[in-house]
């Protein structure tokens, strides 16, 4: 099919394009890590993933740039153009392309040492998340109760692109002409459909790709940092299984016996932090937000390709002191700022900034780290660069895709995050209970076992960055949308953990041994309970036809951009065909920030209004083309509904028994 022959050519180009645009990642293994060892690290586990989000992230943008510009979906051109530029470039590189980056033989065994099991855990674990919410059988599309809320958007933006022709971009959930709600992992979606893809291998696919470039890169991070493959593995480990008291709060309310019957039925997130129960922390996030895995293995590639400029920076000063006075005297020389690459910044700066749309909330975490890191690093007017243009390409892209003086986030100074008790005792009380065991194991590793002198506490220092930021300032409406800081922040200081245990276990001493053991349990036992929560809340699903009538009836009759006047539903069958509705479920367009109180009167005036003309009038107005009635609308208590008067007032061009569902034209 040719949404595979997307993938793979997007993963060609990458292959070509990386020794080139990244050459800083592909040199990690030749380098010595910040812990002064040997990067017993293998090349292609960072490569395999670096090729292919680099190519998907340059496909992708010029497919998009291309349809906007053209009108349409057509993604052909692109797939073609792309596949010319990877044989000019095998051709080219094949000539000119230093032996480092030429592939070795026998790359296939490499797949038999850690590395290759670790992938294949990895590839096991995002296929189970990938496939176990979201799957086609027997005609059927099969969405997971865990991830049915989240993939209204998702699955309405990606159709408005596949069957809808949706440019320029708006939301299906809130047609005005502009989009605020970040889109291009969708858009990449709905390129694979186009080209063949089942929504289901469409969706997956991807989405599989890039939890697994997340494992591989975080393994390839923490060995590039400590030079420990063990430390590589844990972290990876710890990632997945996410450290919390929410087991042992949830077996002291169980200990009457059924403790084991209660874990293996377990049908709800356990956690008792406000909105644990909705697998805020757990691996659902990965399952609903598919597009958060692709940006967060962009920014570890990031990191990766900086970190010389924190070695740079080390001192192997022993003495408090001494350290100070070295790190002082970094800041205010001239040659402590003055780039090492410039290259390197504006490709990072650009990297960065193409992800603004992908996911924000990942640019920003980004921006954090990177600002903290500036103070432990040379080349510091790297950073800065980095951040201009990745902040400009942003703001450009805000501009296009919203308009001009509106913005996706509107920041708010806001303390406390989601503790009960917005005090310093209270959030404290809250980071604690959620993060477990992890907040005294961090601060013990961090003062204790990373090496001094080497600006490694620097470093993980500024991992903790989010964290800060998550507990003290709210970008949005929906102060829940800050749990993906805190949730990268720990993914990255668990380094510092993982390398702790390491430490407990290389101490050859029994009792550590036994520690190191017992704190990797507790550490986990929560994500392992998140895993088993995930597999029986979603034996429930909700089912929908590929052919249902309504949805074939809408893509075959209406054109893309005609809006249809509906209840306001997670996803509704008219979305499904790629079309939008007037007013989608609102909580969607009230957290992305549309107005969503005026547009909730309007709605209700024209279905109840008792006046035919200010009915047709408003329906007019709103560029509304067609309209619905059916059991949703007849049934709901928040407004009501003048059946009669719009059977009178506009033409009827469908009917069927499903839903006793009308559709009527607005003239």
């Amino acid at each position: 099919m040719l949404g595979l022959l997307y993938l793979i050519v997007a993963f060609a180009l990458g292959w070509q394009l990386l020794p080139r645009v990244l050459p800083w990642v592909l040199q990690v293994p030749e380098r010595s890590s910040l812990f002064g060892t040997a990067i017993p690290l293998p090349l292609w586990v960072i490569r395999w993933p670096a090729a292919w989000l680099i190519g998907t992230l340059l496909m992708n943008w010029t497919t998009f740039v291309f349809c906007n510009w053209l009108g349409a979906m057509q993604p052909w051109a692109v797939l073609g153009l792309a596949i010319v530029a990877t044989a000019m470039l095998m051709w080219f590189n094949g000539m000119q392309t230093p032996a480092a980056f030429k592939p070795q033989a026998r790359w296939w065994r490499k797949l038999l040492d850690l590395e290759g099991g670790y992938l294949l855990v990895a590839l096991l674990l995002a296929s189970f998340i990938a496939w176990h919410t979201l799957m086609i059988k027997d005609g059927v599309l099969f969405i997971g109760n865990t991830v049915w809320s989240d993939f209204g958007p998702h699955l309405a933006v990606i159709r408005s692109f596949s069957w809808g022709d949706n440019f320029p971009p708006q939301y299906p959930h809130f047609p005005e002409g502009n989009i605020r709600y970040h889109f291009l992992f969708q858009f990449l979606v709905a390129t694979l459909e186009k080209l063949g893809l089942p929504i289901d291998w469409a969706f997956n696919l991807p989405s599989i790709l890039s939890l697994v470039a997340v494992f591989l890169l975080l393994y390839a991070l923490a060995v590039a940092i400590t030079g420990s493959r063990a430390v590589g593995v844990l972290t990876g480990l710890f990632f997945i299984f996410r450290s919390s008291f929410a087991f042992f709060t949830f077996a002291q309310e169980h200990l009457g016996g059924d403790l084991w019957q209660s874990l293996w039925n377990v049908s709800l997130h356990i956690g008792k932090t406000q909105n644990e129960h909705w697998g805020l922390w757990a691996q659902n996030v990965y399952a609903n937000q598919r597009h958060f895995a692709f940006s967060i293995a962009i920014m570890l590639l990031i990191l990766m390709a900086l970190l010389p400029l924190i070695q740079a920076a080390a001192s192997e000063q022993t003495g408090v002191k001494a350290r100070l006075v070295h790190w002082w005297r970094s800041v205010i020389s001239f040659g402590g700022w003055w780039p090492q690459d410039w290259r390197r910044a504006v490709a990072l700066g650009v990297l960065l900034g193409l992800i603004g749309f992908w996911n924000g909330a990942v640019v920003i975490t980004a921006l954090l780290i990177l600002a903290v890191m500036t103070l432990f690093s040379r080349g510091r007017l790297e950073y800065a660069i980095i951040a201009v243009l990745a902040v400009l390409l942003a703001t450009l892209q805000s501009r296009w895709f919203i308009g001009a003086g509106a913005s996706a986030v509107s920041p708010t100074l806001f303390f406390g995050f989601l503790a009960e008790h917005k005090t310093l005792a209270g959030v404290t009380s809250f980071v604690i209970e959620l993060m477990g065991l992890f907040v005294p194991l961090f601060i013990v590793g961090w003062l204790g076992t990373l090496p001094a002198g080497r600006n490694t506490r620097g470093l993980t220092l500024a991992f903790f960055a989010p964290i800060v930021f998550a507990l003290t300032v709210s970008l949005t409406t929906d102060i829940n949308a800050n749990h993906k800081f805190i949730m990268i922040a720990t993914l990255l200081a668990n380094i510092v953990v993982a390398v702790l245990i390491v430490n407990l276990w290389r101490s050859g001493l029994v009792t550590q041994r036994i520690l190191a053991g017992v704190f990797t349990l507790l550490l986990t036992l929560t994500g392992f309970v998140d895993l088993r929560t995930l597999y029986n809340m979603n034996h429930g699903n909700v089912l929908f036809r590929m052919d249902d009538p309504i949805t074939l009836w809408v893509q075959q009759h209406s054109n893309p951009r005609d809006v249809f006047l509906t209840d306001w539903a997670t996803l509704h069958p008219v979305q499904f065909a790629g079309r939008p509705i007037y007013y989608g479920w609102p909580y969607y367009a009230w957290s992305a920030g549309y107005d969503t109180d005026t547009r909730v009167q309007i709605m209700k005036r024209i279905y109840g209004t008792p006046n035919p003309y200010e009915m047709r009038g408003l329906a007019q107005q709103a560029g509304i083309r067609y309209i619905v009635i059916d059991d949703a609308v007849r049934n709901s208590r928040e407004y009501q509904v003048n059946e009669m008067l719009i059977a009178r007032v506009f033409p009827l061009v469908f009917a069927h028994e499903k839903d006793h569902t009308l559709i009527f034209a607005v003239q």
